[in-house]
C-alpha cells in the first residue's frame, strides 16, 4: 500500500514538468493494483499526447519500473507497421504469433506487463482496429490462432496528434490548448477507440526552467555513473548552459539531451585524461573550444 500512495512522487523526481498528468495517471495504476478494474478490460488504458521529447514515453517507463520492474516494459514503434503488409509482422500470421505475440507468448508466467505503442496514429487502419479489440474486450486472436488475456495488462499508446498546437502557443492558458488537442483528436481517430481509452493525457511543452531541471538530472546521473568509475567531477553553470542549448531540439524536445550530455562530458574527460592531468575537476564550458572543458577546482 505505501507503494501505490508514494507513486506520483516517484514519478515527479523522472518526468519533469508534467505535474498535471501524474494524478491521473496515478488514479488508474491504483485501481488497476488493487484490482478495482473490470475483469473485461485491460487493467489500465492511457493516450499521451504531446510532441516528441517531452516525456510520454519516458514516463510508461518509469511507472512501469517502478510498478512491475523495467523488464515487464514491450515498446513497439508503430512507424514500422505503417503499411498493409506490416500487419502480419504485428499479429502473425501461418501460425506464426508476430511481434505482439512474442511478447504475449513469452510471458508464461502471466506476470503483468506494460504494452507501449510510440506514435499509434502512424500504424495501418486495420491495426488501430486491432487496438480497438485489444481494449474493448481485453483479449486478443493472433496469426498462431492463439487467443490472450490482456486483462492483467496496461497498454499506453503515444501520439503526436496536436502537437503543432501545443509547440505554437504562446501565452494561451494550457486548458485552450487541451481543449485543441483534444478536438484534433477526435477528428482523426475513431469514437469508438477514444472512449475506451481510460486517461487521454495532453503533456505541455518544455518550458526552460523545465529544460535545465532535466539536464541537471541527467548531468547528475552521469557524474554518478563516472564517480563509481573514479572520477570525481562537478560543474558550472556555464556547462550546463550549454549543454540545454546544443542538447534540446525543437523538433525532438529533450529526447537528444541524454545523448548530448553523455558526449561532450566523456569527451572532456577523455581530453583531460590524454593530456596526463588527474581525472577530476570542475566542468566548465570554454569559449575558445567552443565545448566542455575540465579544470582544476578552485
Amino acid at each position: 500500500m505505501e507503494k501505490l500512495d508514494r507513486i506520483e512522487e516517484e514519478l515527479r523526481k523522472n518526468v519533469l514538468g508534467q505535474d498535471h498528468v501524474l494524478g491521473r495517471l496515478a488514479s488508474v495504476l491504483k485501481r488497476g493494483e488493487l484490482g478495482l478494474t473490470n475483469a473485461s478490460r485491460p487493467k489500465g488504458s492511457f493516450l499521451f499526447l504531446g510532441p516528441t521529447g517531452v516525456g510520454k514515453t519516458e514516463l510508461a517507463l518509469s511507472f512501469t519500473r517502478y510498478l512491475l520492474g523495467e523488464e515487464h516494459l514491450f515498446r513497439f514503434d508503430m512507424s514500422e507497421f505503417m503499411h498493409f503488409d506490416s500487419i502480419k509482422e504485428f499479429i502473425g500470421h501461418s501460425g506464426k504469433p508476430g511481434r505482439l505475440g512474442n511478447v504475449l507468448e513469452n510471458n508464461k508466467a502471466g506476470a503483468c506487463l506494460c504494452l507501449l505503442f510510440d506514435e499509434m496514429e502512424k500504424a495501418h487502419p486495420q491495426i488501430l482496429l486491432i487496438f480497438l479489440q485489444m481494449l474493448d474486450a481485453a483479449r486478443i486472436t493472433l496469426g498462431n490462432n492463439r487467443t490472450y488475456d490482456l486483462s492483467g495488462l496496461y497498454i499506453v499508446f503515444t501520439s503526436n496528434i496536436g502537437s503543432e498546437n501545443i509547440l505554437h502557443s504562446k501565452r494561451v492558458p494550457f486548458a485552450t490548448i487541451e481543449r485543441s488537442v483534444l478536438a484534433q483528436l477526435h477528428l482523426e481517430l475513431r469514437p469508438e477507440f477514444i472512449a475506451r481509452i481510460d486517461e487521454k493525457i495532453v503533456f505541455k511543452k518544455l518550458e526552460y526552467h523545465t529544460q535545465r531541471e532535466i539536464a541537471v538530472l541527467l548531468l547528475e546521473k552521469e557524474l554518478s555513473r563516472l564517480i563509481g568509475k573514479g572520477y570525481a567531477l562537478s560543474y558550472d553553470d556555464s556547462a550546463l548552459e550549454f549543454l540545454v542549448r546544443r542538447g534540446i531540439d525543437r523538433v525532438f524536445g529533450a529526447r537528444p539531451l541524454r545523448n548530448t550530455i553523455e558526449r561532450h562530458v566523456q569527451d572532456a574527460l577523455a581530453r583531460r585524461i590524454i593530456a596526463g592531468k588527474a581525472p577530476a575537476g570542475v566542468i566548465r564550458y570554454s569559449d575558445k573550444l567552443r565545448d566542455l572543458v575540465i579544470e582544476d577546482m578552485d
